[in-house]
């Protein structure tokens, strides 16, 4: 009988190679020990992945993809734009976004308790560690840093476009005031993280840590009670 691929053993194979990546860094990472995680054998491994390298960027393109739609579901469940990750960030129609007249503040400060707690966890991190060891390879950086990082500026940018258009923040890019908004929540505990110093924050200093970073986006981005 001939032996078929199945979805379910690539997963397997995906979710030994993420494992064994994080642990061991791409360098010394080996196909025999992936394959080994995943209880099968290399000859298997290689019918579904042609390389070492083919399975890292097929995990690389997953993690960012998951970044992505998982930043856009967080959006979302803040307020901020309509549910639809897969689609292209062109193709959300703008009617779908956060109405404008809502509190910038309060909308901002719970999507920013939402990404400290779901993005500063021993998981992300390790993640965010592997790419960066593997990014010697400009490849590497470039596919998770456009379909990870910059997805999650373009989808935040949308919705400050349009509080920009409504008069709520002062006319500025809103693709640099997205940057500037997700440089201010990490520049308290992103090297932290990524030294694996604290790698897990609780609720009190969530609150403490984005509440800080919206005292500083507002006296920046924000518009004086006159105007």
């Amino acid at each position: 009988m001939a032996r078929v691929k199945t979805e379910a053993r690539r997963e397997a194979f995906l979710d030994a190679a993420r494992e064994v990546f994080q642990e061991m860094g791409f360098d010394q990472a080996s196909m025999d020990v992936i394959a080994a995680r995943a209880g099968s054998s290399k000859a298997t491994l290689y019918r579904y992945f042609d390389s070492k390298e083919t399975l890292f960027m097929e995990l690389v393109r997953r993690m960012a993809n998951a970044q992505g739609g998982q930043m856009m579901s967080l959006l979302h469940r803040s307020g901020g734009v309509s549910e639809g990750g897969e689609q292209p960030v062109e193709a959300v129609d703008a009617r779908a976004l956060l109405d404008p007249e809502e509190d910038v503040a309060a909308i901002l400060t719970k999507f920013g308790q939402h990404v400290l707690k779901a993005f500063h966890t021993p998981q992300a991190l390790g993640i965010v560690r592997m790419v960066i060891a593997a990014a010697v390879n400009p490849e590497i950086g470039r596919l998770f840093y456009e379909q990870g990082p910059a997805r999650a500026v373009a989808h935040l940018a949308q919705y400050i476009a349009r509080v920009i258009e409504a008069g709520r923040l002062r006319q500025a890019d809103p693709h640099i005031v997205a940057y500037h908004f997700y440089g201010l929540l990490e520049s308290e505990v992103h090297q932290a993280g990524l030294f694996n110093v604290v790698t897990q924050l609780d609720d009190a200093r969530i609150a403490a840590t984005v509440a800080r970073a919206m005292e500083v986006f507002l006296r920046a981005y924000g518009r004086p009670p006159c105007e």
